[in-house]
């Protein structure tokens, strides 16, 4: 039996937030998410460069490489990071988390840092194979919150450890082994602290094509409230018998826009090549943050394929300092509560 992996991707600012700091890959070797931190733009340049770090490991990794390839990896982004943030002392604290999955045949090696999370769906079974890297997650490991407690308390977004430009990164590193006909979520916050367990399980089994799957579970976080940026990648195992990987890439920087506020994401396209979306609007007042921003662009884009596009943003219509989501601490979430329907929305 020869093993293959099938993703779709998919990611959306949300209906609070100023702009989108979510970046995300998923190729035929390797699923990645990252969710920046540190404020625009300074998190969607954290979570670029480390997702292009990353990118050139989609490739044939032998099973026994698989750790040590993703480990060296996060230490070049760590390290393109510092020198960025000495450089530029505006992006100093700006940091990202970082859930990816790198496949070699039945192995499937995991780096974590943060709260993105990585879900495995497996004859009907439902699990988070990552740990939240959190204040909550810590005191409910060591007893002192339940698992309920931990969903409405005060500092339940907080992070304890992330990729940061300027601290030395720990990220989660372990293996393990992948069946014919089981499914990978990944997820940024966006969507984990806004849609239940039980929903995303229930979401997963019923909508069987990817595609759909993932514009589900991005629908179920906008209706939950969209507090926050939303990215998934949904991937099945699959037999493919004696049909190699296909060799396409899906990257996503940021969401990109059809023009009706719906996110368009790029699918199959050709590996090594970078294609642009469809940009949105900017008013004037964004001119001299867009230049700033391509120039820190360049910067992310010479480790790897980036796909990059803007669209409108909630309350574009609004003063500036009427905006909802303009600015946040570097690894302070914007907290919500839990409604009586079981989702969650921003207070």
């Amino acid at each position: 039996m020869t093993l293959a992996l099938r993703y779709a991707i998919r990611s959306d600012v949300g209906l609070l937030r100023e702009g989108n700091e979510d970046s995300a890959y998923a190729g035929p070797h390797l699923l990645a998410i990252a969710d920046g931190m540190g404020g625009h733009v300074a998190g969607e340049v954290a979570s670029s460069v480390t997702i292009s770090a990353l990118t050139g490991l989609d490739d044939e990794v032998p099973a026994d490489h698989l750790l040590d390839a993703l480990a060296a990896a996060v230490a070049r982004a760590s390290g393109t990071l510092h020198e960025m943030s000495v450089e530029d002392p505006s992006l100093e604290g700006m940091g990202t988390t970082l859930t990816a999955l790198l496949w070699s045949g039945t192995t499937i090696a995991i780096c974590h840092i943060g709260d993105s999370r990585a879900y495995l769906l497996r004859d009907g079974e439902f699990r988070q194979i990552t740990r939240d890297h959190t204040l909550v997650q810590s005191l409910v490991d060591d007893g002192r919150l339940s698992p309920a407690q931990a969903a409405t308390h005060p500092q339940r977004s907080l992070v304890m450890r992330a990729l940061q430009s300027g601290t030395e990164a720990e990220p989660d590193l372990f293996t393990i082994e992948a069946a014919a006909g089981d499914r990978f979520l990944l997820c940024s916050d966006g969507l984990s602290d806004v849609v239940s367990e039980e929903t995303l399980r229930e979401t997963l089994i019923r909508c069987t094509d990817r595609d759909q799957a993932v514009g589900q579970l991005i629908e179920l976080a906008i209706r939950g409230g969209g507090p926050d940026n939303i990215t998934c990648i949904v991937a099945d195992v699959v037999d493919s018998g004696t049909n190699p990987p296909t060799g396409q890439v899906s990257v996503v920087v940021g969401a990109a826009s059809n023009g009706d506020g719906r996110p368009r994401t790029l699918t199959n396209s050709p590996a090594g090549r970078a294609h642009p979306l469809a940009r949105g609007h900017h008013d004037p007042g964004r001119l001299a943050a867009r230049d700033r921003r391509r120039c820190l662009r360049g910067l992310a884009l010479h480790a790897g394929p980036v796909l990059r596009g803007h669209r409108r943003q909630a309350g574009d219509h609004l003063p500036r300092d009427q905006r909802a989501g303009a600015g946040h601490e570097p690894v302070q979430r914007v907290p919500a509560v839990r409604d009586p329907a079981g989702s969650r929305a921003r207070q």
